[in-house]
């Protein structure tokens, strides 16, 4: 009898590959960003502009109507529904399938970049991995004590990455976009200080001293909306909040009893993991036809 052999020996990949790219603050003609979300296609061109080589996406004609749209409840506000089994039970390890935030550098002074303009090194403030011009390395990060992190600006900023399934209210003229699973970035020290951590953490206390011990983020759903915040040099700069949303007459209670029932039926899948030689702006490839969105928020 002939056997059907399945695989390959050494040949398979524990990365998320994502549809496509969500910016926000596109240029608009006076050169000045634009406060909507943009949804594009997902390979990253690099191209030059002068001396600088820059990796540049096109709008996904997919989503024509999004980014022609200019009604800003639609362009500011994006509706999330956590898709993986995650939670903050045993720390933010346990987060990292749908929710991370490390350091990163994209360049450093006089040390090689990545061929690919991935990240040149990335760590958590106690341990990293580096380029040097051949391959990553691993080494003991000094955080602060960094010798790249001395000065302004430091090439190191923080990200957070959030992955989630897309919806939209099924009473408005955009209900019928589709819904894929995305994933959103930030580069922003109050967006990741002061809005992601703090909502996970109250979601976090508040399931422990419900007594649900072992809660799972999976099915939550909320709201994620685009606005503007002022800077202490009396500028403004993109922001974001975020909100859970339920249905008339339940709350965050409602959804644990719910979740609990559920639990047994979740399936683990692991998302967020990065492979360092693809990086950030290079790692997009389509999935089944639940595709991916990457949000990137300057």
């Amino acid at each position: 009898m002939k056997y059907i052999f399945q695989g390959i020996e050494g040949l398979g990949s524990k990365f998320q590959p994502f549809g496509n790219v969500v910016t926000i603050g596109e240029r608009g003609q006076s050169g000045a960003p634009t406060d909507k979300f943009f949804i594009k296609k997902p390979n990253a061109l690099l191209k030059k502009f002068g001396k600088r080589t820059q990796a540049t996406r096109e709008n996904d004609p997919e989503f024509v109507r999004f980014n022609n749209s200019e009604r800003p409840e639609l362009r500011q506000n994006l509706r999330w529904e956590i898709v993986h089994d995650i939670h903050l039970r045993d720390g933010w390890g346990a987060m990292v399938d749908g929710f991370q935030f490390q350091l990163i550098a994209q360049q450093l002074p006089k040390q090689p970049g990545h061929p690919r303009k991935a990240p040149v090194c990335t760590g958590d403030g106690n341990n990293a991995q580096r380029w040097n011009g051949e391959e990553y390395v691993d080494i003991n990060c000094p955080n602060r004590g960094c010798q790249f992190r001395q000065g302004m600006p430091s090439p190191f900023k923080p990200r957070a990455r959030f992955a989630f399934k897309l919806w939209w209210q099924p009473d408005q003229p955009w209900s019928n976009l589709p819904t894929p699973t995305v994933m959103f970035s930030t580069h922003s020290w109050h967006n990741i200080g002061k809005v992601f951590i703090p909502f996970f953490e109250n979601l976090h206390k508040q399931a422990m001293g419900l007594g649900y011990t072992n809660y799972s983020f999976y099915g939550l759903k909320g709201k994620i909306s685009l606005g503007k915040r002022k800077t202490q040099k009396g500028g403004s700069v993109p922001s974001i909040t975020m909100t859970t949303e339920f249905e008339p007459g339940k709350n965050f209670r409602d959804f644990l009893i719910d979740s609990e029932k559920l639990r047994p039926k979740i399936q683990h899948e692991t998302l967020l993991q990065q492979n360092p030689e693809e990086g950030e702006e290079l790692n997009m490839n389509s999935i089944t036809d639940n595709m991916a969105v990457y949000f990137k928020l300057g």
